[in-house]
């Protein structure tokens, strides 16, 4: 109710302003993947072990940014706990980054070491580590969860738009990513930062009108 008439509660569509907006998971989506990669739900020790595999993988792209092969070639020497950061060489850009960790990753990574021998975060099956160019095991429960339009990339989007939806700066976001140039951030995601400051403005309208009153 404002000014004494009755204001409908009403949800906005999505505005883009691209041809093609940034395919990125809502919260809802996340969970229907991590459902389907809950090792409870298989029996088969080998099977239980990819689908762990896979799913510490989905966090480490979802809430820390990383490319795939970044993550399946991790090594535990890049790890520090004691600091929650981790180390990385990111090769597409040829530079030396830091990661700080937030809780979840930070939990899965200790647990991971607890059960995981060897110089790789994932190993592969014959040595070395987790090939990077065979992630059935993810890509599969996005088609399980119904999610048929995504790639394991669209986790290194819903990172940064969940960044830039707090309101996180873009030159952060630019070095979180690993981009070598901020150019390359504003690219792929400023028209998801207007659609975003657009719908937080015209929200303004639901809020109550602060009136100063005259003495």
């Amino acid at each position: 109710m404002r000014l004494g008439y009755y204001t409908p509660v009403y949800e906005w569509p999505e505005w883009h302003i691209k041809d093609k907006p940034i395919r990125y998971l809502t919260d809802d989506e996340e969970l229907r993947i991590l459902h389907e990669l809950d090792i409870s739900r298989v029996k088969d020790p080998r099977l239980r072990r990819t689908r762990q595999a896979a799913s510490d993988i989905f966090i480490l792209m979802i809430d820390a940014g990383f490319r795939i092969g970044e993550a399946c070639t991790l090594r535990w020497s890049n790890v520090d706990f004691d600091n929650g950061v981790i180390y990385l060489y990111r090769s597409k850009v040829s530079n030396d980054d830091y990661i700080p960790m937030t809780n979840r990753p930070l939990h899965t990574l200790r647990y991971r070491r607890k059960n995981i021998v060897g110089e790789y975060v994932f190993p592969g099956r014959y040595g070395g580590h987790r090939s990077v160019n065979k992630n059935r095991a993810l890509t599969t429960a996005f088609i399980r969860a119904g999610l048929t339009d995504i790639s394991p990339h669209c986790l290194r989007r819903t990172f940064a738009t969940r960044l830039l939806s707090r309101g996180a700066a873009i030159t952060d976001v630019q070095h979180l990513l690993g981009h070598a140039s901020v150019k390359t951030t504003e690219r792929a995601y400023a028209a998801f930062v207007r659609n975003e400051r657009f719908k937080q403005t015209i929200e303004l309208l639901d809020q109550p009108n602060q009136r100063t009153s005259s003495v």
